[in-house]
């Protein structure tokens, strides 16, 4: 602890700004690896599985969820460890997030031209595994580099890329290329292309390619988060882990909601529509979010707000299944979900225990947000229980749940 109170001392070595460019360059890259992560499980997936095993596609798209997330899981935090013992000229994150994105892209790119799902299985395995070392390494970029007082605008393009992402790679796959081989190979290859400005961009108050915490020397064991010294850490993990949960329970299934359940013509259209409010409104509350984290530094409030208006959301699609509800409630996820991508990943980086383990310690979290439990709740209660309104109302009651549990954290307003 006291190494990190070390590193926010005024001239420490957090305190030099970063400038534009190196936001911009971040953010694209951030673009790139959403593109990569939400359009599959959203959009992508669904109409592949429902075009090659459309008998079983509920089981199907739960199974290969449900394993992505497991290989998330066990890989992030092992990359994390080893970009925090990485040592090379042009620093450890890039290279990390670089290897990254090169291992992922080509599987990705061929997902599309199979007919066999296990062949489908087999290479996202292996586009996890390149995913989970780019999330390993850019979520150790902040608090590396950025300056307390910058964290907030720097965790606002972490996330509002992932709603720009969102909504570009939708209309590209559903009015640009609409042929399933066609749509993987290119978010394939504009995600790979979006990662590069940030491999070129340069600093403005430190050399480029120079991380600003020591790598782990060889040999050095960082002992991990203790359960009781460090229990903000894990009331973060936990308010982070339950909140995307009750999101993704309730949004993943969407495209088979508006067709089964809400009879939509035009299923497709109708989902890109829901995903246009839905950006308009992140988009405002993700820069507002982390300016008035920045300014307020209150990250607990704004965080059980945000985790509120998007279990209102979810709440709406349980009492009121119909189309006026379903484009409320796009307003209010996107409302809730823009504020907490823009103010957990402050909350986050402000509680981590150990400047030199940053990587791996946020990769315990960020392995664990991926725990398949949404996936797991979802097929439960789809095939089990009692359908989408049970689902969407279950996905409202885990969110409030994790809004709830950020007020036991004590060392973060």
């Amino acid at each position: 602890m006291d190494q990190l109170k070390t590193a926010r001392r005024p001239g420490g070595r957090d305190a030099g700004a970063v400038g534009r460019p190196w936001l911009l360059g971040y953010a694209a890259t951030w673009f790139g690896y959403w593109l990569v992560i939400l359009l599959p499980p959203q959009f992508m997936t669904p109409h592949l599985i429902g075009h090659i095993a459309a008998e079983n596609k509920v089981d199907v798209l739960s199974y290969l969820l449900i394993q992505n997330s497991v290989v998330v899981v066990l890989c992030v935090p092992l990359a994390g460890m080893a970009c925090d013992r990485t040592r090379t000229r042009f620093g450890r994150r890039r290279v990390w997030a670089l290897g990254g994105f090169l291992v992922a892209a080509v599987p990705y790119a061929l997902i599309g031209t199979q007919t066999s799902w296990p062949v489908v299985a087999g290479l996202m395995v292996v586009v996890s595994v390149g995913a989970s070392a780019v999330l390993a390494s850019l979520s150790a970029v902040i608090a590396d580099r950025v300056p307390h007082h910058q964290r907030g605008a720097a965790s606002a393009a972490m996330g509002v890329p992932q709603v720009i992402a969102l909504v570009v790679g939708m209309v590209l796959v559903t009015m640009v290329v609409t042929s399933i081989p066609g749509m993987w190979a290119l978010i394939a290859v504009l995600a790979a292309v979006s990662a590069v400005p940030f491999f070129l961009v340069r600093t403005r108050s430190r050399p480029p390619l120079q991380d600003a915490s020591e790598p782990v020397q060889a040999g050095e064991r960082v002992p991990f988060p203790h359960l009781r010294r460090h229990a903000d850490y894990y009331w973060a993990l936990l308010s982070r882990v339950l909140i995307n949960a009750g999101n993704l329970a309730g949004t993943t299934y969407l495209l088979y909601f508006l067709t089964d359940v809400l009879h939509r013509r035009d299923p497709d259209g109708s989902l890109l529509i829901l995903t246009l409010i839905y950006l308009v409104c992140c988009a405002a509350t993700g820069w507002l979010g982390g300016k008035a984290s920045d300014a307020l530094g209150r990250r607990r409030d704004l965080i059980a707000v945000a985790g509120a208006l998007q279990a209102g959301a979810a709440a709406l699609l349980a009492i009121a299944p119909a189309w006026p509800s379903a484009m409320a409630g796009a307003v209010l996820l996107g409302a809730g979900y823009g504020a907490f991508l823009s103010v957990d990943q402050v909350l986050v980086t402000d509680v981590l225990p150990d400047q030199r383990s940053r990587a791996r310690d946020l990769g315990l979290i960020n392995a664990a947000q991926n725990v398949p439990l949404a996936f797991g709740v979802a097929w439960f209660v789809l095939t089990f229980v009692g359908g989408y309104r049970v689902l969407y109302a279950a996905s409202a009651v885990i969110m409030l749940l994790g809004s709830a549990a950020v007020y036991r954290i004590r060392s973060v307003r």
